[in-house]
């Protein structure tokens, strides 16, 4: 029986620690209810349930993908077309040094100075 409550005890300081965290890091203009100051003296006065009233009535909402749009995060492989990465960029200078022709030319230098 000790161990459960030594569970329960690390789940609640878990909890606070990332309720507390993510009041702090959150922007003012997406928190709800209360001002954001006053959430983080819930979230520290009211040690189990200010963080659960945080998550639940606190938090911005997360917006859901549009139905029929592409989203990044559920992009795969199979998604990606070759073509992609061949095209120019549209930027006055390289992505990367394989990118840059003048790189390129004094790498070549550099491994047969002979040539």
């Amino acid at each position: 029986m000790v161990w459960l409550g030594g569970l329960i005890t690390f789940v609640t300081i878990v909890l606070w620690v990332y309720a507390f965290c993510d009041a702090l890091t959150t922007p003012k203009q997406q928190v709800r209810i209360l001002p954001k100051v006053l959430w983080l003296v819930v979230i520290a006065v009211f040690m189990p349930f200010g963080s659960l009233l945080w998550l639940f009535l606190g938090r911005p909402r997360q917006v859901a993908p549009v139905h029929g749009g592409t989203s990044t995060t559920t992009m795969d492989t199979d998604d990606l077309d070759p073509s992609d990465f061949t095209r120019p960029s549209g930027s006055p200078h390289p992505l990367g040094p394989d990118d840059d022709p003048e790189f390129l030319r004094r790498l070549d230098r550099r491994i047969d100075p002979d040539e």
